[in-house]
This record gives C-alpha cells, sequence and structure tokens, in this order.
C-alpha cells in the first residue's frame, strides 16, 4: 500500500510539473508575442542579401512619374532609404503607410526615402497613381510595380514586408508585421532618424 501511494504521490507531481512547464512556455511564447519588437543596430556582414547586416541587392525600377529607382538613387544624398513590399488592395498595408507618412512629416520628409514596390502583376501604373491619390501619400515617394524579379531577390513571401537600408545600402531592420508608428520610430532610430 505504501509503495502504492509513493508512486501516485510521484506521478501527481511529475504531471504537476509538466503541467507548469508547459504553462510556462506558452505564457512565455504569448508574453513574447505581445512585446515590441526592438530594432538593433548590427555590423555589416559585406555579404549581399537579404537578413539584416547584409548589402541589400540592387534593382532596377521606373516608377510612376517614369523616374528611374536603384537602390543607389533611392539612398542619394546618403540618407537611409525603406522598401516597403505591398498590393494596392492590401490594408494593413496602408494603415502602416499612413503611420509612415505622419512619422515622416513629423521628422522632415528629407531625412530619408521610401520606395513602395507593389508586387501584383495584374496592378498598372495607373492604379499605382490612383493608390497614392486615394490615401494622399507624398509624390516623393516613389511607387513602382515590380517589374524587376525584386520578389525573388529579396525573398518576399508576404505582403507587408519592409526593409530598412542605410546610407551605405546595408540592411539595418526588416519585418513583415503590420506597422504603427512605434515600429516606424524604433526601425528608423537604427539609422538615426527621429531622435
Amino acid at each position: 500500500m505504501g509503495n502504492k501511494d509513493a508512486r501516485r504521490k510521484a506521478r501527481a507531481l511529475f504531471l504537476f510539473l509538466l503541467a507548469g512547464g508547459a504553462a510556462t512556455l506558452v505564457a512565455a511564447a504569448l508574453w513574447n508575442a505581445v512585446q515590441t519588437r526592438e530594432a538593433t543596430a548590427v555590423a555589416p556582414t559585406g555579404v549581399e542579401g537579404t537578413r539584416t547586416g547584409d548589402t541589400a541587392p540592387d534593382f532596377r525600377l521606373v516608377d510612376v512619374t517614369g523616374r528611374g529607382v536603384t537602390r543607389a538613387t533611392l539612398l542619394a544624398g546618403g540618407k537611409p532609404g525603406l522598401l516597403f513590399f505591398t498590393a494596392t488592395w492590401c490594408l494593413p498595408c496602408v494603415e502602416g503607410l499612413r503611420e509612415l507618412h505622419r512619422f515622416q512629416q513629423e521628422v522632415g520628409s528629407e531625412r530619408f526615402r521610401v520606395l513602395i514596390v507593389f508586387v501584383d502583376p495584374r496592378e498598372t501604373d495607373e492604379d499605382l497613381r490612383a493608390f497614392r491619390d486615394r490615401y494622399g501619400f507624398p509624390a516623393s515617394w516613389f511607387y513602382a510595380a515590380d517589374r524587376d524579379r525584386m520578389v525573388l531577390r529579396y525573398r518576399v513571401r508576404f505582403l507587408d514586408t519592409k526593409f530598412l537600408l542605410d546610407p551605405q545600402g546595408v540592411i539595418r531592420w526588416t519585418d513583415v508585421y503590420p506597422a504603427t508608428d512605434q515600429t516606424w520610430r524604433r526601425a528608423l532610430a537604427v539609422v538615426g532618424v527621429g531622435r
């Protein structure tokens, strides 16, 4: 009888510890999911790629006004550049861009440049102009359809994918989640904007 009691208590203790461990893991995962993601500076790797610290792949696009856009033009004047991959019908992307526009108005439009890359091959330049005008986004931003396979080069798998490049073309921050004001503040602080 005493041996059965000891086994029952040991089993109860084991199940209690197992349940406690599982609850701790779930709580940690939930906590991690709701915490804001910090943008951190990373040393350049010297490698062309799509990870933070890599040199961003070059590209050649033409925006809706006929301006040629390359990595060098985006970063002209020693300014950081933001690549934002979207489609005209992506509503969370629109909200993130509204927050970006408000933030840029606050810190000054000359502090960084923006290239919005539209990935839906059915969208025309007229659709992109209508998108810009409908939401009142700045004419100073570049709006271009992805006719240079940037989606492949940048390994974009989700709408709302963003890459922040420093003036040397090194990726300093990347994100795929819907952006808020705090997202932009933390990300652009990495390249000295908004401090």
